[in-house]
């Protein structure tokens, strides 16, 4: 869990309304430029910002590999927060997502977004497997019905351990155009594709 000035840093970035970068013990894993909008026992929910400078969805990060939290020594920090501002954008809360357990978090996430990114990070840092979440097996593994880059949905669902899992985007423009062009799923089939 992040621990001393990471978490002190996050809560008061959470309560000042000014943008933070989110710097994880993870190799390869990006960096997070963000505005706190929430922090639990586990989870920390960030309304992400773009290279473009503009709001871009939410990233769900565990607190447990954050390293580092700050306001200071990120340049563009102002410039990002003004620019947001001039555009009339608001970074926005989600009070309904629990961030207390990884279980809570996926159940919330999927009731307000209809499709979820999921990071695996320290074993594969470059990939992002997006889809529709379809529960958590008994074996705690997330069952996700994944779309692919052309939009098309896989029928059967790939699981990944949820201990494993380090981070989950939702309301992105990129996931929101993958649901516009690829729309709802279709049932998946039975069983499920271990990883």
């Amino acid at each position: 869990m992040a621990e001393g000035t990471a978490l002190k840093d996050l809560r008061r970035a959470g309560s000042s309304g000014l943008p933070v970068r989110v710097i994880r013990g993870i190799d390869d894993a990006d960096r997070l430029d963000a505005y706190v909008v929430g922090v639990g026992d586990k989870w920390v929910l960030l309304n992400t910002v773009s290279d473009a400078l503009r709001l871009d969805g939410y990233s769900a990060v565990r607190l447990r590999d954050i390293e580092h939290a700050t306001r200071s020594g990120w340049k563009g920090a102002m410039t990002a927060h003004r620019a947001i501002a001039l555009r009339g954008e608001h970074f926005q809360p989600l009070p309904s997502i629990d961030l207390d357990s990884t279980k809570g978090l996926i159940k919330t996430l999927t009731t307000v977004f209809p499709l979820i990114g999921v990071y695996i990070e320290k074993i594969d840092p470059d990939v992002c497997h997006i889809g529709r979440a379809r529960g958590i097996t008994g074996k705690k593994r997330l069952r996700l019905q994944e779309i692919g880059p052309a939009a098309d949905w896989a029928h059967t669902c790939s699981t990944n351990k949820t201990a494993d899992i380090t981070r989950f985007d939702v309301g992105s423009g990129y996931i929101e155009a993958l649901h516009a062009v690829g729309g709802d799923p279709p049932e998946p089939r039975s069983p499920a594709v271990r990883r």
